[in-house]
């Protein structure tokens, strides 16, 4: 295998460098696009300018895989590990929208192998069964070599296949090299690190940077927050979870309200459209906006549209730092006319989905177990590459602006977060009709972890040969399939404790069922 040598790159220009994905010198730099999953625009251009992110809009990124390589969307997700392809359309809750997105066709690949190994995945929406294979995989011109990854037979709720970009969910299983791995361990990023630059609703183009900052999308500093231990968090998951230690909101007349100082376990998931949070911070939210009626029904605070275009923010405080999120980038528009604030009670495991990340330029260091956060701005394009030591304590963003304050910590304003009571509004008699939900993100994988299952084959080898062999019931293990694999597509295989014996031809370590 020959290394790749970034030194040979010439960067792009900043214009450039914003469209496209590109390589620097230890960093891989890719567009983020927003794409919406609603039935109501199932005929229309499926990746679009995003402006305004009715029913579901997810964030996606374009890649290659294969030899010849073959242009494939997945959704970006920071709440899950792995990378899986080829959603069930029949099954995926949006056939038609599905059905719009090219496939992995398998059995043209040259440099595809089995593994002889199945599995099936759990989000908070849907679950995949998928046979992992090994190929290349491209990411902004960047090829990683020998990557495992998922093609799916059968899945349920999800119409486009995942990139997953988290630490393992379950800690106290091994698990096989992730894409962030590989990149690290091929050389083509100094750390398991990156960036990631969402942007607002009315913004077609965020990024994501594997390995690298780009200083001319944040404001000030960025504010260190360590990932907290998974014994520190209320799943016992390990993810990207940080403390929130505050909240705050500034009213369209400039009014504000504070919380006391709170800390909060919250994990940031681009999978998520939604935000979830305990329900007391959640009814605190709700009741902020101007006119918000709670709906039992489908559990939102619905709100006029047009309190979108009003100038209120909700403040977030972390430690000395807070992101304030536009109401316009909070509010959804879930069906046509009809509008509700982008927060859910999640008490088991609270989650900052897609309508807090807009409006945070986030860094996300799994090597230093730290994340780091500012203001989301945009004022051109200035990478920088992270070193194997981190993110630079000194590194500032090049954008002006005025950050929001810091609440003093203990001085509460007014914004109890912390009991729970009966919403201010409540809706009586009809309530909207929030039945077409559209796709959102898939949710967080499911902390529980992988689940042993039997499996038959995706199809025929397209050369050589690789049998199924025979399946074990659940634990129980059996025999992998035979044959050249190197060569052959996956055509079988077996699952168990038995089967994972066949990963160690790949050097991939057995995790825990």
């Amino acid at each position: 295998m020959l290394p790749l040598l970034l030194s040979s790159v010439t960067l792009l220009s900043a214009p450039a460098l914003a469209a496209v994905a590109a390589r620097g010198e230890g960093f891989i730099h890719a567009p983020v696009k927003a794409t919406r999953g609603t039935p109501k625009l199932l005929r229309r251009q499926a990746e679009e300018a995003t402006t305004n992110h009715k029913a579901g809009t997810m964030y996606t990124l374009d890649i290659d895989l294969g030899t010849p390589p073959q242009t494939i969307t997945v959704i970006l997700d920071t709440g899950s590990p792995d990378l899986w392809v080829n959603p069930t359309c029949e099954t995926s809750g949006e056939p038609e929208y599905c059905a719009q997105f090219a496939q992995f066709d398998y059995t043209t690949s040259s440099t595809i192998a089995d593994t002889g190994y199945a599995d099936i995945l759990s989000y908070g929406k849907g679950n995949v069964t998928i046979e992992y294979v090994t190929d290349m995989v491209t990411i902004g011109s960047a090829q990683i070599t020998d990557q495992i990854f998922g093609v799916n037979f059968e899945s349920y709720d999800i119409p486009m296949g995942i990139l997953g970009l988290s630490p393992a969910v379950n800690p106290a299983g091994g698990d096989y090299p992730f894409v962030l791995d590989n990149m690290a361990s091929q050389g083509l990023i100094n750390s398991r690190a990156f960036s990631l630059d969402l942007r607002g609703v009315d913004s077609p183009d965020g990024a994501i940077i594997f390995g690298g900052i780009d200083t001319g999308k944040f404001i000030g500093n960025l504010e260190a927050l360590p990932i907290l231990d998974p014994s520190q968090t209320p799943s016992g998951a390990d993810r990207y979870w940080v403390a929130l230690t505050g909240l705050g909101v500034t009213l369209p007349d400039g009014t504000s309200q504070t919380s006391e100082e709170i800390a909060v376990p919250v994990f940031l998931d681009s999978g998520g459209t939604l935000s979830r949070l305990p329900t007391p911070i959640f009814q605190a939210i709700g009741d902020v906006f101007p006119g918000a009626q709670f709906d039992p029904d489908s559990g939102f605070y619905v709100v006029d549209c047009s309190v979108a275009n009003q100038p209120g923010s909700l403040d977030f405080v972390f430690n000395s730092k807070v992101i304030s999120v536009a109401w316009a980038d909070f509010i959804w528009e879930l069906q046509e006319g009809v509008c509700v604030v982008g927060v859910l009670p999640g008490d088991d495991e609270p989650v900052f989905g897609d309508s807090f990340l807009r409006a945070a330029y986030v860094v996300y260091d799994q090597d230093n177990r730290s994340l780091h956060i500012a203001q989301a701005a945009n004022c051109g394009t200035n990478v920088v590459a992270i070193g194997a030591s981190g993110v630079p304590a000194d590194l500032v963003g090049d954008c002006t602006g005025v950050e929001a304050p810091t609440p003093t910590a203990g001085a509460g304003g007014g914004l109890d977060v912390t009991q729970t009571r009966a919403p201010t509004n409540t809706i009586t008699g009809a309530s909207p009709a929030l039945t077409t939900l559209g796709f959102g993100g898939p949710g967080p994988a499911a902390t529980g972890g992988r689940k042993s299952t039997t499996v038959g084959g995706l199809g025929p080898a397209p050369t050589g040969t690789s049998n199924g062999g025979n399946g074990g019931n659940g634990g129980n293990g059996g025999n992998g399939g035979n044959g050249d694999k190197k060569n052959g597509a996956v055509a079988g295989v077996s699952v168990g404790s038995g089967a994972m014996v066949a990963l160690a031809a790949v050097n991939v370590a057995a995790w825990l069922l």
